[in-house]
C-alpha cells in the first residue's frame, strides 16, 4: 500500500501526463515511496484525479529511465537499493555536483546568496523544532538551487535523474541523522564558499556532504547488502 505524507494536486491541465510525471519524480525526489513499493496505476490516477492513460504514459517514461522498475500489470515498483548500487552512484554524483557547485560559486550573485542562506536558515529552524515533514524538500531545493546555477543545464539534469534512483532511501537519514546536524557545517560552509566565489571549497565541501549522508546509509546495509531502514535503537 501506498504511504504519502503529503498528498497530490489535483491536475487539469494538459499535457497531463507532463504533470503527472512531474509530480512523481518529485515524490521520488522527496524519498515520498519506499523501495519496494507498488504503484498502482489506479491508485495514483486516484490521487490525480484523472484517468489512467496520462498515468500510464508518465510511470512508462519513468521505468524507461530506469527510475522504476516494471511490476505487475498496471503497475511498477519502486527500485531496491543495494550498497555496491549506492557507492556506484555516489562516486558519479560527487564528481558532477562537486563540479556544479565549483561553476556556481564563479558564477555567484547577491541574489543567489540570500535565497541559499534563507534555505539553510530553514532547515536549521526544521532540524531544531524537530519538524522534519517537509526537511528533504528544502534539502533538494539547497541543493538544486546551487547545481541550477551553475550554467550547465545537462549537468542539473543528469544530477537530478541520479537522484531520482536514490531518492526512495533518503527518508532513511531521518530522523536520526538529520537530528544529530551532522551535515549542517558542509552546508553552512558550502554557502560561504559559494558567496566568497571559492570554487575549490565549494567544491570540496558539496563533496564531503554528499559522502557523510552515503556513508550513513551504507551503514544501514543488511546482511544481504541492502539499504534498510534503521530500526529502533
Amino acid at each position: 500500500m501506498m504511504k504519502m505524507a503529503t498528498p497530490f494536486n489535483k491536475l487539469d491541465n494538459a499535457p497531463l501526463w507532463t504533470r503527472v510525471h512531474h509530480q512523481i519524480k518529485n515524490a521520488l525526489l522527496a524519498g515520498r515511496f519506499e523501495p519496494g513499493e507498488t504503484l498502482t496505476l489506479r491508485a495514483l490516477s486516484e490521487m490525480f484525479g484523472t484517468s489512467v492513460t496520462p498515468v500510464r504514459d508518465a510511470v512508462n517514461h519513468l521505468v524507461a529511465q530506469g527510475v522504476l522498475d516494471a511490476g505487475p500489470r498496471n503497475a511498477a515498483v519502486v527500485p531496491d537499493v543495494a550498497a555496491l548500487q549506492l557507492r556506484e552512484i555516489i562516486l558519479i554524483r560527487t564528481e558532477l555536483e562537486g563540479r556544479a557547485a565549483r561553476e556556481t560559486a564563479q558564477r555567484v550573485t547577491p541574489e543567489l546568496v540570500t535565497n541559499l542562506s534563507e534555505q539553510l536558515d530553514t532547515m536549521r529552524r526544521l532540524i531544531r523544532d524537530r519538524d522534519l515533514s517537509g526537511y528533504l524538500d528544502v534539502h533538494r531545493d539547497f541543493h538544486f538551487t546551487i547545481y541550477g546555477n551553475a550554467g550547465v543545464p545537462l549537468l542539473n539534469e543528469i544530477i537530478e535523474n541520479l537522484w531520482l534512483r536514490t531518492g526512495p532511501i533518503l527518508t532513511y537519514v531521518i530522523p536520526e541523522y538529520v537530528l544529530t546536524l551532522r551535515g549542517s557545517d558542509h552546508h553552512e560552509r558550502i554557502v560561504e564558499a559559494i558567496a566568497a566565489g571559492d570554487a575549490e571549497t565549494s567544491e570540496s565541501e558539496t563533496i564531503a556532504d554528499i559522502e557523510a549522508a552515503a556513508n550513513y546509509l551504507l551503514s544501514c546495509a543488511d546482511h544481504t547488502g541492502r539499504i534498510r531502514r534503521p530500526g529502533p535503537a
